[in-house]
């Protein structure tokens, strides 16, 4: 049986977090901060040119009057014309980061100015988990208007639903049932109801048994029963007999097991 959480580790959100390469950082508590760290050092590109790109991007920006008074652009501008990279890197992202809090809306504009993909998928993501931290829903919102869904990056709005779930599970639901049929559908609710699982996972569990037959359903179960059994074996197991006889039902029934054997070695210890 493979690991129950692959679930999680397929989910292109924690494959971001996991990722210690260019152009991402994990964040202190485990979020999956994708850093502007492409911005100087992406797919392989000189540093310089990189560098020119963005400055040129900074010099093609009007002023913002709600943050003049720092004018993070020009602030961009110089940072990325220190010479030291860990500065240089750790300067960026944290201007952007505090852009994101005074004006996220400002700060996605100056992103969606930038020519290369890769650059602008990692500035959005620090902004937009900079502002999730604050409120997930606008997080969201202003991913999709800037761009997100066009630019390919869904585990970013992938992240950021499970920030919002965290908050607001059941009015996550509903949004996510209201978007188009298919599998980023089917993902965003897999998510979701990985989130409510560590609170209500009977709850998570009927979340799940409503996605389509698959692939998704099947990794979102796993994760689902594995929370639920860390909370209530007894309850887990009589939802895992319930499973139609598949190669699913056999890997719930074992997950049971083996948490089960893995608690009373640990009664066993202690």
């Amino acid at each position: 049986m493979k690991n129950p959480t692959r679930f999680l580790r397929s989910s292109a959100c924690v494959r971001l977090a996991l990722r210690r390469t260019r152009p991402q950082l994990v964040a202190a508590g485990g979020l999956c901060l994708a850093t502007v760290l492409a911005f100087v050092w992406m797919d392989g590109s000189p540093e310089r040119d990189a560098a020119k790109q963005a400055a040129a991007a900074l010099a093609r920006m009007p002023a913002t009057p709600s943050v003049r008074s720092d004018d993070p652009a020009r602030a961009l501008a110089h940072a990325f014309t220190l010479g030291e990279r860990s500065e240089r890197e750790s300067r960026v992202r944290d201007l952007l980061s505090a852009w994101a809090i005074r004006d996220a809306e400002a700060a996605l504009s100056w992103v969606s100015s930038l020519e290369d993909p890769s650059a602008r998928r990692s500035a959005r993501s620090t902004v937009c988990f900079a502002l999730a931290e604050k409120d997930p829903r606008q997080a969201v919102t202003l991913a999709l208007a800037h761009g997100t869904d066009e630019d390919d990056d869904r585990g970013l709005l992938e992240c950021l639903t499970m920030q919002w779930c965290e908050r607001e599970c059941g009015t996550v639901v509903d949004w996510a049932r209201e978007q188009p049929p298919g599998e980023w559908r089917e993902r965003l609710l897999s998510s979701a109801s990985f989130v409510l699982s560590k609170s209500d996972p009977a709850a998570a569990a009927q979340l799940v048994s409503g996605l389509t037959p698959g692939s998704v359903q099947n990794e979102a179960a796993m994760a689902v029963l594995h929370q639920w059994a860390l909370k209530d074996s007894a309850a887990a197991l009589q939802w895992a007999e319930a499973f139609p006889e598949s190669p699913l039902r056999d890997r719930a029934l074992a997950e049971i097991s083996n948490l089960r054997n893995w608690a009373a070695s640990l009664q066993e210890v202690e």
